[in-house]
């Protein structure tokens, strides 16, 4: 499989930041099954609560605009399977805790606020990210 994606970061104030991403991943057949291209994509607005931004620790809160969307799944025997693949746009408050300039933990639930599945398929009623970064 293949991954390509961009990003960009830009400060608005000295404490308010703006981020957007994109990635496209494009899934190879293997055995003849092929499972869907997925596009992920996310617009994110961030606020640093602590004044001073080398003072730790510090307290940051964000709001994220997360959409994805996954292709259908495909066999050589079976063809395009209908109840895979389809759009999910996702609204995701969240807060990080920088430790030190290297060590931040971050929790962010999402919500997903439409859903667009193509066929039968189960629906996402939350999920949660949590991720604990040690940079060296």
């Amino acid at each position: 499989d293949f991954q390509a994606g961009l990003g960009y970061s830009r400060f608005l104030t000295p404490r308010v930041t703006l981020d957007a991403s994109g990635v496209y991943t494009v899934r190879t057949r293997h055995n003849g099954f092929k499972v869907g291209d997925r596009f992920d994509t996310g617009l994110a607005l961030a606020l640093r609560l602590t004044d001073d931004a080398n003072r730790f620790p510090q307290w940051s809160v964000f709001g994220e605009l997360n959409g994805v969307w996954v292709g259908r799944d495909n066999s050589v025997d079976e063809g395009s399977n209908p109840n895979t693949g389809g759009a999910t746009l996702f609204v995701t408050p969240g807060a990080r805790l920088r430790f030190s300039p290297r060590v931040a933990l971050t929790l962010a639930p999402s919500v997903p606020v439409v859903q667009d599945l193509n066929g039968d398929q189960d629906r996402t009623a939350f999920k949660v990210a949590s991720q604990l970064s040690v940079s060296f």
